[in-house]
This record gives structure tokens, sequence and C-alpha cells, in this order.
């Protein structure tokens, strides 16, 4: 596995880009996490008690940061 944190790793922070009354988020606000390799993403702010990591992005398959994770999920798979 790899760290996310790796000079390697390339992970994007979007803005909304769209007005508050669309989605509730100003527009420069972050939205979406998402993969610079293949494009996957994951709203940042999901339902109420549950925390958006690089862990949760749903890459391709043969996208090359598919096995990056953060030290939290290492630590937890491998228990």
């Amino acid at each position: 596995m790899r760290s996310f944190a790796d000079t390697e790793t390339h992970f994007a922070i979007v803005p909304s880009g769209s007005q508050p009354s669309a989605d509730g988020v100003s527009i420069t606000e972050p939205k979406f996490l998402r993969c610079d390799e293949c494009g996957a993403q994951v709203r940042i702010d999901g339902p109420e008690g549950y925390t958006t990591t690089i862990d949760n992005l749903p890459h391709e398959r043969n996208c090359p940061q598919r096995g990056v994770t953060s030290q939290y999920f290492e630590e937890q798979l491998v228990r």
C-alpha cells in the first residue's frame, strides 16, 4: 500500500463552482476530493457522521493510485 502523502500521488480538492442555492456550498468552498489519475471523486461533506477520506475514492480498476490509503485505513486493515 502507498500513502496518499507520497510525492508520487496526486489528488485535488475541487471547489463547488455553483451558487449556494444549487447545492448549499459557496462557489469557492471545497466540495469534492478527486484523483488526478482516473478522475474518481467523492463529495467531501458526506452524510452526517460520515467522514470522507482518500480511502473512499472509487478508483478505476487500472488506476495507478487505486492502492493509495491513509495510515488510519492501513492500521485498521492490517489488524
